[in-house]
């Protein structure tokens, strides 16, 4: 794969936002070939499951991605806090929010975790390195159809993409033409016991609902415009920080369910196309 060409430089204090995101780039593609070389290899031996009780399970495969990011993070970024799925799991770790200017790194090494364990092609690597509550640097990668989005804070968001033998790469710029919900593609966990049973009956006439099973890569869709909408009640800082940035970048609207403002650290997300907002705001609080 040709080398991904990154935002022009941008600095905060010492750190070299280009470079991290170069270097977040190459981990996130290290990563996917950790993934990917467990999904062919679950077609002749089982996964090695872990049972996370209610909070579901992970394979083998989520531990060594999660393991290399944190080695080369420790590596390059010794005095930066890391905040990673499996490793919050393991310490019961709950989370409140950074310190103003701390650096934190925000990682989930495998989302989409059943879709992986069923060989549902679309799980993700997730990277963010925040200071504080604020999301400076941010890689979303899916290995299975070669998705890449990034961002830099102030930077623009990006899309890198394999369409058979062809390269796509372009900015994400959703939101300069309208849309309307009959012509909307929203994504949302309406079987979930947080969702009211009755929201769809009041819901507005759309083109269709999907539920796919990553909210990183299902809120960088929606920056990408593949998706009109995506939201959901109860997500972790490491599911939705990357995908956040990547989503204000590209124009998308994003908030807290409630319209509240957005933070990695919150309770919930809404993303969708700026034209839906008001109306879709309405319908979930209604």
């Amino acid at each position: 794969m040709k080398k991904i060409k990154t935002p022009a430089k941008t600095q905060t204090r010492t750190i070299e936002l280009t470079k991290v995101l170069d270097q977040m780039i190459d981990w996130a593609f290290d990563c996917g070939k950790i993934l990917n070389d467990h999904l062919v290899r679950s077609y002749t031996e089982p996964l090695k499951i872990i049972d996370k009780g209610k909070q579901g399970l992970a394979t083998e495969a989520d531990l060594l991605s999660e393991a290399f990011v944190i080695k080369k993070i420790r590596e390059n970024y010794p005095d930066h806090g890391i905040l990673s799925e499996e490793d919050a799991f393991a310490r019961e770790l709950k989370v409140e929010g950074a310190k103003a200017d701390q650096y934190l790194w925000l990682i989930d090494p495998l989302d989409g975790t059943n879709n992986f364990y069923n060989k549902v092609p679309f799980f993700c690597v997730s990277l963010a390195l925040n200071r504080g509550n604020e999301t400076l640097v941010a890689v979303v990668y899916n290995p299975v159809n070669c998705e890449l989005f990034y961002a830099i804070k102030g930077k623009g968001a990006y899309l890198y993409r394999l369409v058979g033998h062809q390269e796509v790469r372009v900015k994400l710029e959703v939101g300069k033409n309208k849309k309307r919900f009959n012509e909307a593609l929203l994504s949302a966990n309406l079987t979930s016991k947080r969702v009211e049973k009755d929201l769809l009956k009041r819901f507005p006439e759309v083109r269709a609902m999907r539920r796919l099973g990553s909210a990183a890569l299902e809120m960088s869709y929606v920056a990408a415009g593949m998706l009109d909408a995506y939201w959901e009640y109860r997500l972790q800082p490491w599911d939705m920080a990357a995908a956040g940035l990547i989503c204000r970048e590209a124009g998308v609207k994003i908030s807290d369910i409630s319209g509240g403002d957005y933070s990695p650290f919150g309770a919930s997300v809404l993303t969708t196309h700026p034209a839906l907002y008001k109306e879709l705001l309405a319908v979930l609080n209604r």
